[in-house]
C-alpha cells in the first residue's frame, strides 16, 4: 500500500514524464535496405510538465524520416517497461517499489516516414507519485 503523504492527487504538482526514441533498428533480407535518415531525427520527445490537478491529456509527436530501397516497410515498436504488446509504461525514475503510469502509442506511416504520436490521459496520472517518470521506445524497421 503506497503511504499517503507520497500521494498528492489534489494539489498542482510537477510529473515529468520523458520517452527516449533511442535505438533505431533495421531487419530484413539482405537485398532490402532501409536508412534512418539521422542526425536530422530526434531521439528524444516527452510528455513535458504534468499537473495531476487537471483532467489534461498530454501527447507527444515525433516524426521519424527513412528511405527503403527494393521494398516497404513495416514497424515494431517496443517499450521498456511493457506488460505486452502495445501495453506502454512510464517507469518512475527513482521510487522503489517501481511506480508507473500508462500510456498509448499510435503511428502514422508513409512511404518515407512514421509518426509517432502518445497519449497520456488523467486517469493514468491522477494518483501517481511526484517525480519525474521515463521510458525506452526501441522501434523496429522490417523491409
Amino acid at each position: 500500500m503506497t503511504p499517503p503523504l507520497l500521494r498528492v492527487p489534489d494539489l498542482p504538482a510537477a510529473l515529468r514524464a520523458t520517452l527516449l526514441v533511442l535505438a533505431l533498428f533495421t531487419a530484413g533480407p539482405a537485398l532490402c535496405l532501409c536508412i534512418f535518415n539521422l542526425p536530422n531525427n530526434p531521439d528524444t520527445v516527452g510528455f513535458g510538465t504534468i499537473d495531476p490537478s487537471l483532467n489534461t491529456t498530454y501527447t507527444f509527436t515525433v516524426s521519424v524520416n527513412f528511405t527503403c530501397v527494393l521494398s516497404s516497410a513495416t514497424f515494431t515498436i517496443t517499450g521498456l517497461n511493457d506488460t505486452g504488446p502495445g501495453a506502454f509504461r512510464l517507469k518512475h525514475v527513482t521510487q522503489v517499489p517501481p511506480q508507473y503510469m500508462s500510456y498509448t502509442v499510435a503511428t502514422t506511416n508513409t512511404a518515407t516516414s512514421v509518426t509517432f504520436s502518445g497519449q497520456l490521459v488523467a486517469a493514468n496520472y491522477k494518483n501517481a507519485y511526484l517525480g519525474s517518470y521515463s521510458d525506452t521506445l526501441t522501434v523496429m524497421l522490417t523491409p
